[in-house]
């Protein structure tokens, strides 16, 4: 826990007060632990044994103010009613507006994938959704980001976004092509103007390859750890929602319908999207990305985006492990590392896509901070028999999680090495250790314990980024959502059943 601290403060540790700020540090980290770890305290004092004065200068935090103690026991997730219905003259698209979200039908058995992008973007424009309001500011946020010094010179941009289509597979870049050419309607370049260009709406598709900014969280559980047997798998969104919550306008479930010889599938995003976030294909594989918090040096030239080879393998294979070892073998020709949750009724796999050996990268900075951290990388196909990184534990059989981290043994750190990361873990470990047998109702009140509290100071599973949170129950076959509205995260978000077979 030392050596995490020294990681977090600084590689320098040599000044006396660096070193008094490392002790300070681990005894609040180590405060904060206990109110995770349920039984770890023992007899010890606790807060509760002394009056604090209550002040508004005060950083403390009461564990009943950050944890949500209402359970969905009873609360059954129910379908909602669309308000209005749009469709493509071509009949390739309809989007159907829900309270919650919108419902999106695309049919790839009577149009190719070119037609399909051009039926998509011509429904868009027929909502009442103020769509290049809604997408142009997220884009911006993003590149600055990711480039913070371009002052009005994209380039840089349009290059990642050039390479990129390079290596996209045919079909995607036609699809990519149709769907931005109707949807800006011939503008071209980059400008904050309120107005999607063509070169925005080709962007907005590769985002996490080209620019990168989603967190997420995930948990799976199965066997003897759940009360049915069957396989329950949780996965949490976390993105940027906009200064006003603006992106929950354009909450999406899109179902597309493949030709024979092809997987169809449903995915979970922002409307307008093609790629995967979250995505369940019809034989049950299921998969959704997560950042791994790594510090590769960003290279396009000659690689693919994993977000579109990702829906390559759900579109052609149908189990889990066939996804994952194939994301794996590719992670080399990826931009950034990342993990990805994948599961089937009969497995859960991480697949941890370390796209570069960090071994020479890193073996200068290693010697100077004397640190034993694994700061090599390799791409693996985990699951919960593969070993841990030193520093980390798992006690639960039939289960494991995901975070924004690897976590093999022997794969880069950025667990033990992160704070944020390291908590969220081991709120896992010990939440789901406190019920020998898991229902559906239980990793619900999991996932969404905490309470939406901006000034909260530790990392939440259910934080105040939560755009989506997705858990499917493989022994019921049902698919339950949140959706983030645009009052932002809720306390005890409703949870909405979707039709994942409705194409």
């Amino acid at each position: 826990m030392v050596k995490m601290f020294k990681h977090i403060i600084g590689r320098k540790q040599n000044s006396p007060v660096l070193n008094r700020a490392l002790k300070i540090s681990l005894g609040l980290f180590s405060v904060a632990l206990l109110g995770i770890l349920p039984g770890c305290a023992g007899d010890m004092v606790t807060y509760d044994e002394y009056a604090v004065e209550a002040s508004s200068e005060s950083n403390l935090i009461r564990v009943g103010d950050v944890l949500n103690a209402e359970s969905y026991s009873g609360e059954d997730a129910g379908y909602e009613v669309a308000e209005e219905s749009y469709e493509s003259d071509d009949a390739l698209c309809r989007i159907e507006k829900k309270p919650s979200y919108y419902e999106i039908y695309l049919d790839y058995t009577d149009g190719d994938y070119y037609a399909v992008g051009c039926a998509y973007a011509e429904t868009i424009r027929k909502t009442d959704l103020p769509y290049a309001e809604l997408l142009e500011p997220y884009l911006y946020e993003n590149i600055k980001m990711a480039f913070p010094n371009l002052n009005g010179d994209y380039a840089p941009v349009g290059d990642r976004i050039e390479k990129l289509l390079e290596g996209m597979r045919d079909e995607y870049r036609q699809e990519m092509e149709g769907f931005a050419t109707t949807i800006s309607g011939g503008k071209k370049g980059f400008t904050e103007d309120g107005i999607l260009s063509y070169d925005e709406a080709i962007l907005m598709q590769i985002v996490p390859d080209c620019l990168r900014g989603t967190n997420c969280n995930a948990f799976s559980a199965w066997g003897d750890k759940t009360q049915s047997g069957e396989r329950i798998v949780s996965r949490t969104l976390e993105w940027t929602l906009g200064s006003e919550n603006q992106m929950c306008l354009g909450q999406a479930v899109t179902h597309f319908r493949m030709p024979e010889g092809k997987n169809s599938f449903t995915t979970f995003s922002i409307m307008g999207m093609l790629d995967i976030l979250t995505g369940i294909n019809d034989d049950g594989v299921f998969a959704g990305i997560l950042d791994a918090g790594s510090e590769e040096d960003y290279v396009c030239e000659g690689k693919k985006c994993y977000t579109y080879e990702l829906r390559y393998a759900l579109e052609n294979m149908d189990d889990a492990r066939s996804v994952g070892e194939y994301m794996v073998k590719e992670s080399e020709n990826f931009t950034f590392s990342h993990n990805i949750i994948i599961t089937d009724r009969n497995d859960s796999f991480v697949a941890e896509d370390c796209v570069q050996d960090f071994t020479a990268l890193y073996e200068e900075e290693q010697e100077k901070t004397d640190s034993n951290y694994s700061l090599s990388g390799k791409a693996v196909l985990r699951d919960e028999d593969t070993p841990l990184m030193d520093g980390l534990t798992w006690d639960n059989p039939d289960s494991l999680c995901v975070v924004n981290s690897f976590v093999t043994e022997g794969n880069t750190d950025y667990c033990t090495a992160n704070g944020d990361n390291y908590l969220r873990f081991a709120k896992y470990n010990a939440w789901a250790g406190e019920k020998d047998k898991l229902t559906l109702c239980d990793v619900k009140d999991m996932v969404t314990r905490e309470t939406e509290d901006k000034g909260s100071r530790f990392q939440k599973i259910h934080s105040e980024n939560v755009f989506q949170t997705i858990i499917y129950d493989y022994g019921t076959g049902e698919l339950d959502v949140t959706f983030t509205g645009t009052e932002g995260v809720e306390n005890h978000p409703k949870f909405i059943r979707i039709d994942i077979e409705k194409y």
